[in-house]
C-alpha cells in the first residue's frame, strides 16, 4: 500500500514538475517569479504548513521521543554524507569547487521541497511532517553555518539572525505547541492550514521551472553527477538503513516506523535546490550544481520508491 502511495505521489509530483517547465519554457515564469516563488514558499507558506500541523497534531510522549530521535540521529545522516562525499571528491580528484558543491550535494538533499509533501502523502494526520520538521531543524542548522562557509570559501561566516529565520521559528513554535498541548484558535488554524496545502503544488512547479532554466545540456555532462546519484539516492540511504536497525536492536531504541523512515529516506531526497541557489550567490560552480539537481531529481522517481520498499523488508 505505501508502494502505491510513494509512486501515486511522485507521479503527482512529475505533473507539475512538466507544468512549471512549460511555464518557464513559455516565459509566463520568468526569473524574477522562479526567485518570487521560491521565497513565497519558504517564507510563506511552509512556516504556516508546519504550524497548522503541529496546532492540529495529537501529541504525546512517545510521539515527542521519536521526533527527538530524528532529530539527534540527522547529524549522524550528515556527517556520514559528509564522510562519503570528502573521500568520493578525493578519489575523483575533482578541484576545490567542484568537491564543495560535491560534498554538500551529497549531504544536503531536498527534504522541503519534495520531502515535505512526500511525507505528507505517505503518513498523513501531521506525523510525517512532524518527523520531517525535526530533520529540517537539525539539517538547517547545518546547511546554513557549514554550508555557506564552504561555499563562500570561508569568507562569510553564517548569523544567528540568519538561522533564526522564519521557517524555523514556525519550526520551534510548533514544537513548543505540540509538546506543551497549547491550544489554538480553530479559525486561526484553518486559515494557516489552507494557505499551508499550497506548498506542495508550488514546490514542484518551483522545481519544473527552476530546472528547465538551468541550461541542461551543459550542466549533465560531467561525470561526477552520476557517482553522486549513486552514492547519495541508493548506497548512503541503504547504508544508513543497516545502521540505524543494527542501533535500534542494540541500544533497544523504541523508535516507530514512521520516524525510522523519514530518517532513512530524508537521506535518500535528491540533491538540495538551495545549494544551487547559494552556489551561484558566491561564485560557485552553479551548472555543477544544477546538474547534480537535475540528475538526482529525475532518478529519485525510480530510487525513492526502491528505498522505500527496502525499507518496509527491512522493517519486516
Amino acid at each position: 500500500m505505501g508502494s502505491e502511495i510513494i509512486i501515486h505521489q511522485l507521479l503527482i509530483f512529475g505533473v507539475l514538475i512538466v507544468v512549471g517547465a512549460i511555464g518557464s519554457y513559455s516565459g509566463i515564469i520568468t526569473e524574477k517569479a522562479k526567485d518570487f516563488l521560491s521565497r513565497f514558499i519558504i517564507d510563506i507558506t511552509l512556516p504556516c504548513l508546519i504550524f497548522s500541523t503541529f496546532a492540529r497534531i495529537d501529541s504525546n510522549s512517545q510521539l515527542l521521543i521519536n521526533g527527538g530521535l530524528v532529530f539527534a540521529f540527522t547529524f549522524v545522516n550528515l556527517f556520514l554524507a559528509f564522510v562519503v562525499g570528502s573521500a568520493s571528491s578525493k578519489l575523483q580528484g575533482l578541484n576545490k569547487g567542484n568537491s564543495t558543491i560535491h560534498t554538500l550535494h551529497t549531504m544536503f538533499g531536498n527534504i522541503v521541497f519534495l520531502g515535505y509533501p512526500l511525507f505528507d502523502a505517505l503518513f498523513p494526520g501531521g506525523i510525517g511532517i512532524f518527523y520531517a520538521a525535526a530533520y529540517q531543524l537539525a539539517s538547517n542548522s547545518v546547511t546554513f553555518t557549514y554550508g555557506i562557509y564552504r561555499l563562500s570559501s570561508g569568507t562569510n561566516k553564517s548569523s544567528f539572525k540568519r538561522l533564526m529565520n522564519i521557517n524555523t521559528i514556525a519550526l520551534l513554535i510548533g514544537f513548543g505547541i505540540t509538546a506543551f498541548k497549547i491550544p489554538v484558535p480553530s479559525f486561526l488554524i484553518d486559515a494557516l492550514s489552507g494557505l499551508g496545502k499550497a506548498t506542495s503544488p508550488l514546490s514542484m512547479v518551483y522545481i519544473g521551472a527552476l530546472l528547465m532554466g538551468i541550461g541542461i545540456r551543459k550542466s549533465v555532462k560531467h561525470w561526477s553527477i552520476y557517482i553522486l546519484s549513486f552514492v547519495k539516492l541508493l548506497l548512503l540511504p541503504i547504508a544508513a538503513g543497516f545502521l540505524y536497525m543494527f542501533i535500534v536492536k542494540t541500544f533497544n531504541l523504541n523508535m516507530s516506523r514512521e520516524a525510522f523512515i523519514v530518517l532513512v529516506m530524508e537521506m535518500a531526497m535528491p540533491c538540495q535546490t538551495i545549494v544551487v541557489v547559494m552556489s551561484r550567490r558566491y561564485g560557485g560552480n552553479y551548472q555543477l550544481a544544477a546538474g547534480n539537481l537535475f540528475v538526482t531529481t529525475i532518478l529519485s522517481i525510480l530510487t525513492l520508491p526502491a528505498i522505500y520498499f527496502f525499507l518496509n523488508y527491512l522493517l519486516g
